[in-house]
């Protein structure tokens, strides 16, 4: 109420309300997530991740080596000014106590809320939708059990937002995309991990807690459907060493820089190993973030519809995908590919060479080959396989600030911060 009054006695008074109330509605902000944090089990995450060393240029927090959480800002406010007490000059004055009281009330509110009557808030219910992404540029708020991120993923949590700051900043990141697949990407090249994959592999992928919304489409069906048409009697035993990626159909999956892909196969076996190599640019730090990506393709039998079946992982989450070789010889493979994650259903395409670059000798018969198979050639990226070295980066903590706040929020309770326009980089 007092930060609220329109007037003050001096123009001097008016700005030092303004700065108090401005630092009691921040504070008090971080103060609630502390708590939501506390009462989630997570005393550690909450003294670590809220500290005056991390939260660049705000005096309002600072965890001691006891573990002490918040402390007030002046000796004078600690030593016991009231909720409601004021300055001589009818300034409000800052009252941790008071500020407690109202985190605990926000927190036990949002566990509440989160808890019982979490859903997604979402009007087209009936229209289906083809995963996260799609879901959330839809304007769905994910479904969430919050304690699952402690009783079935405690080991995975504590490691990401209590030990791994740049594994919180992650998460973080990857909250405010809302399921965007170019900005995840970016969040993964900035602060991409082995704790981030871990945690998202545990709370996404095997444990739920973050919900597949039920409108997912027939993803069977959709496999089914618009399928390429496979060379018949493909030997897989032509793939056996190192091709590379140098055209791709789908800029989101096909065109990432210096993509070698190396295959080892066995005659007789039902399977085909594939070592997929890609790189990420890091737009802000820069250099690039690195991929290698394992995966098994099981070779179809000649009456299905695809040339191999694969599955693997990446970014913490398992895809499946049917690729098939269209067309090809000793000096190219055009392959296209439908798959499936629960960030989304995807299709394209890509040409391999024995080379880094599409030689002129085979553009010719490869760019007719593609087209005989419906695809526009001018529509093909070019992928860069240049491959330059790089020094390995230094992975320094992660800075976090006042505007990570509402992201931390949005994974416990989604929907509850409106989206940004937000690329997965920070300026």
């Amino acid at each position: 109420q007092q930060c609220s009054r329109p007037n003050a006695s001096s123009p001097s008074a008016a700005r030092r309300r303004q700065s108090l109330c401005m630092g009691r509605g921040l504070c008090g902000q971080v103060a609630a997530v502390a708590a939501l944090l506390l009462a989630l089990g997570f005393a550690a995450s909450a003294a670590s991740a809220f500290t005056a060393g991390q939260f660049a240029g705000r005096p309002c927090l600072r965890a001691s080596a006891s573990g002490d959480l918040l402390r007030t800002r002046s000796a004078r406010s600690a030593a016991g000014a009231g909720a409601g007490e004021s300055e001589a000059d009818g300034s409000p004055r800052w009252s941790w106590e008071s500020a407690a009281r109202s985190a605990a009330a926000f927190a036990g509110a949002a566990l509440i809320a989160a808890a019982v009557s979490m859903a997604p808030a979402w009007a087209g219910e009936a229209e289906q939708v083809a995963g996260f992404a799609e879901f959330a540029e839809k304007g769905g708020a994910m479904d969430v059990n919050p304690a699952c991120f402690v009783t079935s993923c405690g080991k995975q949590t504590k490691e990401c937002f209590v030990d791994d700051s740049r594994c919180l900043k992650g998460a973080l990141c990857l909250s405010r995309c809302r399921g965007g697949q170019d900005c995840a990407t970016q969040c993964f090249a900035e602060y991409g991990c082995e704790h981030l994959d871990a945690w998202l592999n545990c709370t996404v992928e095997k444990e739920k807690c973050v919900s597949v919304p039920q409108q997912l489409i027939d993803v069977k069906q959709w496999f089914k459907e618009s399928v390429p048409k496979k060379l018949p009697k493909f030997d897989p035993a032509s793939l056996q060493g190192t091709w590379y990626k140098v055209r791709g159909y789908n800029a989101k999956y096909d065109c990432y820089l210096c993509q070698p892909n190396k295959f080892d196969y066995t005659p007789g076996s039902d399977s085909l190993k594939a070592d997929i190599q890609l790189r990420v640019p890091k737009l802000k730090s820069g250099g690039f973030w690195q991929n290698n990506v394992k995966e098994n393709l099981k070779i179809s039998p000649e009456g299905d519809r695809s040339t191999f079946v694969a599955h693997g992982e990446i970014f913490g989450l398992s895809f499946d995908e049917e690729w098939y070789v269209v067309a090809g010889d000793d000096d190219f493979k055009l392959v296209a590919y439908k798959g499936q994650n629960l960030q989304d259903i995807y299709e394209g395409a890509f040409l391999y060479t024995r080379t880094p670059s599409l030689p002129a000798t085979i553009e010719g018969k490869a760019r007719v080959a593609a087209e005989a198979n419906g695809y526009v050639w001018s529509k093909f990226c070019v992928v860069d396989n240049a491959c330059p070295a790089q020094t390995e980066a230094k992975q320094e903590a992660a800075t976090l600030t006042w505007d990570d706040i509402p992201d931390l929020i949005e994974w416990f309770a989604p929907g509850t911060v409106p989206k940004k326009d937000f690329s997965g980089r920070y300026d």
